[in-house]
């Protein structure tokens, strides 16, 4: 199996392409986008604030948190998708960047493999959320979906289901018999070899409303 690579934040965040469609005064944007308790345009939104907090602590190698950078701004949903989308291609560039070394995220010590499977996890499943809200059909990636779960979710069997809907299923979107659904869910973002075989579960309270 290969590793999540850089590459694949951005092509996750371009499978999103299709919520574009949907204009900024569409009402839609204003619908929850469950099971998170935003709108879906709020959602879109928190790809950007996450993925930008994940080059802060990229960049610097962080060893701690440090302070978000990107919370909440307003903007159009249509911005708010195009700023998914920079936000991803800087990720992107400084994960290729990060080689060998490895940055803090509360989840562990992330090496660039963990950064790639967390950010395409943040993308997709919010992704899913915000189109399930405007009505649309979203098409996950298969093979990014595969080596995600892989590398994020080793305790999760590969046969109960195609790669996209076990993502969806491991991070509570969906339900497939076989996936146990835990609402406290989390990386495995250390280096699988780092993994204690037991299924993840998170230790800390999210930092964002």
């Amino acid at each position: 199996m290969i590793e999540p690579q850089p590459a694949d934040v951005i092509a996750a965040v371009m499978a999103l392409t299709p919520l574009s469609a949907v204009s900024d005064t569409d009402q839609r944007w204003q619908k929850v986008a469950a099971p998170t308790d935003w709108t879906a345009a709020h959602t879109v939104a928190h790809i950007s604030d996450a993925l930008v907090f994940y080059c802060g602590q990229v960049a610097r190698r962080a060893c701690h948190a440090l302070p978000v950078v990107r919370n909440g701004r307003v903007g159009h949903p249509s911005e708010q998708l195009d700023n998914a989308v920079t936000s991803a291609h800087m990720l992107a560039g400084l994960l290729r960047d990060l080689g060998s070394e490895r940055a803090w995220h509360p989840s562990g010590n992330a090496d660039r493999a963990g950064w790639v499977a967390m950010a395409v996890t943040e993308i997709l499943m919010h992704g899913y959320d915000a189109a399930q809200a405007l009505e649309i059909d979203l098409q996950l990636p298969d093979v990014i979906c595969d080596r995600t779960v892989s590398r994020a979710f080793p305790w999760v069997g590969p046969d109960y289901a195609s790669s996209d809907r076990l993502l969806l299923a491991v991070t509570g979107r969906i339900e497939i018999q076989g996936v146990k659904q835990d609402p406290q869910w989390w990386w495995q973002s250390a280096p699988l070899q780092e993994w204690d075989g037991k299924p993840r579960q998170r230790t800390i309270q999210p930092r964002w409303s």
